[in-house]
């Protein structure tokens, strides 16, 4: 888990006992986005790695597999990846 999602779910914990301050909102909005952006490159990451899989291209698996992690990890690929 990043620490984004710890913060996305602190921020609903609060909303559910009293509203949002627009500071709150703000930040709330950004965990959204640095959430979607986590997902759309984890699924992107566990496609390659079904197709690597079916062509059984093990290098790119090893490639994919660090990969997965670096998102895992940071939320983000290091450079020099993609």
């Amino acid at each position: 888990m990043l620490p984004v999602h710890q913060r996305l779910a602190e921020l609903y914990t609060i909303s559910r006992r009293r509203p949002l301050s627009a500071a709150e909102l703000t930040e709330q909005q950004h965990c959204l986005h640095a959430n979607a952006v986590y997902c759309w490159e984890m699924g992107r990451l566990n496609n390659e790695a079904l197709l690597a899989a079916q062509t059984e291209d093990t290098a790119w698996q090893q490639v994919i597999s660090a990969q997965l992690y670096e998102v895992r990890m940071n939320g983000k690929a290091g450079k020099g990846h993609r």
